[in-house]
């Protein structure tokens, strides 16, 4: 059975970069690419409610032959394919097609958490779906455009599980043949720790060679700033982090490890659904983990 990557796509600069990335990470596995634009007419309020505005008739079949172009000239085998429904069926509707090992977006450079939720609705895939996301930063140079070599898996000095279907990923990360290094940012006052978090590592089964990774460790406060010093330490191509699921409600009041990283990455990032072993069970939890509560 051929591979498959779903790359969400439309006209942007981030899109484009998305494109082209995910075609270097597809060649050496033989896997398909195909190519998603989700298209949903926005209501509009008015005195007499809510009405969907007058649409060009022509959108829809101009935008699936321009995709089409775009697929036909990629340097792997790529479909192209307009979603006409709203995000949530059409990423299931992606997902249940495909089932792929790897979803691709871009990910814009935004100026807030209101721009970040319109123009990179991908980054909450891994906790509502649990498959694995990458996202390519759009100013990630044409020099960056080849297969990663060095992967910084960020992950916290805990034991953790990552969802069944983050695994998927696996068969991509032992072709690109990867070299994992896991990354935990502790306190000076815990430097001796590290070791529960490479344990899980270790014992993930997410690719061939990760139970023999190695730990990298970066003394600091700011664990965000501490993973982007542990990338350029170790010159790292690509870095993981666990999406713990605590949605954009948390980012918005609390701050986020993983927005910091993605709105000051140098490299792709891919993003792992995981829940954390030695916490209580969230209220809302998610989905992805239910066979899996402890």
């Amino acid at each position: 059975m051929v591979p498959n990557i779903v790359v969400l796509t439309d006209f942007s600069l981030a899109a484009e970069r998305a494109r082209a990335y995910a075609a270097v990470l597809a060649e050496p596995i033989g896997a398909e690419l195909h190519l998603v634009h989700v298209f949903l007419p926005v209501p509009i309020t008015t005195e007499y409610g809510m009405v969907l505005p007058v649409l060009d008739k022509d959108y829809v079949p101009e935008t699936c032959r321009c995709l089409q172009h775009v697929a036909e000239v990629m340097p792997v085998p790529t479909t192209a394919e307009v979603l006409e429904a709203d995000w949530p069926g059409a990423i299931r509707e992606a997902l249940d097609k495909y089932q792929p090992m790897l979803v691709v977006a871009g990910l814009t450079a935004t100026s807030g958490l209101l721009d970040e939720w319109f123009s990179n609705r991908a980054v909450q895939l891994p906790h509502q779906t649990g498959c694995p996301l990458l996202l390519v930063p759009e100013h990630l140079p044409d020099a960056a455009l080849h297969q990663p070599h060095h992967l910084a898996l960020a992950v916290e000095d805990r034991a953790f599980q990552l969802a069944p279907a983050a695994k998927v990923v696996g068969p991509l990360l032992d072709g690109l043949k990867l070299e994992p290094v896991a990354v935990t940012v502790l306190p000076e006052t815990a430097i001796v720790g590290g070791w529960t978090g490479l344990r899980a590592v270790q014992h993930s089964r997410l690719a061939a060679g990760i139970a023999g990774c190695g730990l990298h460790k970066v003394v600091g406060e700011q664990p965000g700033m501490g993973i982007l010093q542990a990338v350029h330490d170790l010159e790292a191509d690509l870095v993981a982090l666990l999406d713990q699921g605590h949605g954009w409600a948390h980012k918005f009041f609390s701050g986020s490890v993983i927005d910091y990283v993605l709105r000051n990455t140098p490299v792709p990032v891919l993003l792992l659904a995981a829940q954390v072993l030695d916490a209580e069970p969230a209220a809302d939890e998610n989905p992805a983990f239910a066979a899996a509560t402890i």
